[in-house]
């Protein structure tokens, strides 16, 4: 089981890696939709981690509620940083379905926002 949930954290990590080669080559929507892969897996590494599941949903609000019933700082983070966030959450949608230019800036705070959360819950990965 152990090596089940592993595999959550060793995809964070690289989805986490191709974001930023992405961001430096200047393919700001790749980048983004990497970054919600690499937080939704981080979360779902911590919630598989933690109580054994998680829901079977690509939205990170759903997964950060999961996250509080465990911990309220999962939902005080989230609360700080919703409207990235949810930046980050369209971006899986909006990578796949429907064309989306993203700036650097947009993404710059993306970034920022997985790196706080990688800061802020290290124990937890």
């Amino acid at each position: 089981m152990r090596e089940d949930v592993d595999v959550f954290l060793d995809r964070a990590k690289k989805f986490e890696s191709a974001s930023e080669h992405f961001f430096k080559e200047g393919i700001y929507d790749l980048s983004a939709f990497h970054i919600e892969q690499s937080l939704q897996l981080y979360l779902k590494y911590i919630l598989a981690k933690e109580i054994g599941y998680f829901p079977k949903t690509h939205s990170l609000s759903r997964l950060f509620k999961e996250l509080s019933k465990i911990d309220k700082k999962f939902k005080e983070f989230y609360e700080k940083n919703e409207i990235i966030l949810k930046l980050v959450e369209d971006a899986y949608l909006l990578a796949r379905y429907f064309p989306r230019d993203y700036s650097k800036r947009e993404v710059s705070k993306m970034i920022d926002v997985l790196k706080r959360f990688k800061e802020e819950f290290r124990e937890w990965l």
